[in-house]
């Protein structure tokens, strides 16, 4: 079987995301912090587990490759979730809301590279198809039930953070080729085959200073562009978190 774009599978692959943090979230909204924690921290040990196994195959078939480094950004957001659960850490639950739920987001809407696989019951398929929406019901699940708190403060950190990211992965990126690869991490270097991103990639040409490639235009519409999703995700939080008090608030006038 071979996914295909904008197919019935697609399309529930679209919407099952929001669908299963709805659910989720009404089956747990009346646990406490800590159990809804608990529940964070085992769903986002599966999302890891899933990530390990795909790399496994990856290193089984291949050896040793730059797509096994956990630093593309959906693979990256596995741990930072797993992280902002254990520590209780605001910063990287706005990383993982405002960053890693879009771009996983974005991977199963423009899910062409799904459809390159020539199987799609296979692992890595697999591990592409449940790990991009594992990482989007959990980082929206964790808003509804008040475990993601975004303030101003919180928001200023996230965006110093996801600029360090970025700096950190073009110069990493660049790094690789002296060995002969070419990883796309934070996809500093060149944007996902059927994402808007690429309109703003052939606006402007590469410039190469030694070993070192820049790409000065891309790098600049992508921050915003990025800066433009995280205001509109900052205020969907607010929105959300409003939502789920609202419903709280009548449950518990219903129950008294």
């Amino acid at each position: 079987m071979v996914f295909q774009m904008w197919s019935m599978l697609h399309i529930a692959y679209i919407v099952s995301p929001v669908v299963l943090a709805i659910l989720l979230y009404r089956s747990t909204k009346h646990r406490g912090y800590e159990k809804n924690r608990q529940v964070g921290i085992a769903l986002s040990v599966v999302a890891v587990l899933i990530l390990v196994i795909r790399n496994i195959d990856i290193w089984v078939r291949t050896g040793f490759s730059y797509e096994i480094i956990p630093l593309q950004i959906c693979h990256f957001a596995n741990i930072v979730l797993l992280l902002a659960f254990i520590y209780r850490n605001q910063t990287l639950f706005a990383l993982s809301f405002t960053l890693n739920l879009p771009a996983a987001y974005m991977a199963i809407v423009f899910a062409n590279s799904l459809s390159n696989y020539n199987d799609f019951w296979r692992i890595r398929p697999q591990a592409y198809f449940w790990g991009h929406l594992i990482i989007v019901v959990i980082a929206l699940w964790a808003v509804m039930v008040k475990m993601v708190r975004i303030d101003m403060k919180v928001m200023m950190r996230t965006i110093r953070l996801m600029i360090l990211l970025f700096i950190s992965a073009i110069i990493i990126n660049n790094l690789f080729t002296l060995i002969g690869m070419t990883p796309n991490y934070f996809y500093a270097m060149r944007p996902e085959n059927g994402t808007p991103l690429e309109i703003f990639y052939n606006l402007g040409d590469p410039i190469t200073i030694g070993f070192f490639v820049l790409l000065p235009i891309y790098w600049a519409l992508t921050a915003l562009f990025a800066g433009v999703i995280v205001a509109i995700l900052y205020v969907l939080n607010l929105g959300i978190v409003w939502a789920t008090s609202e419903q709280s608030s009548k449950a518990l006038v219903k129950e008294s």
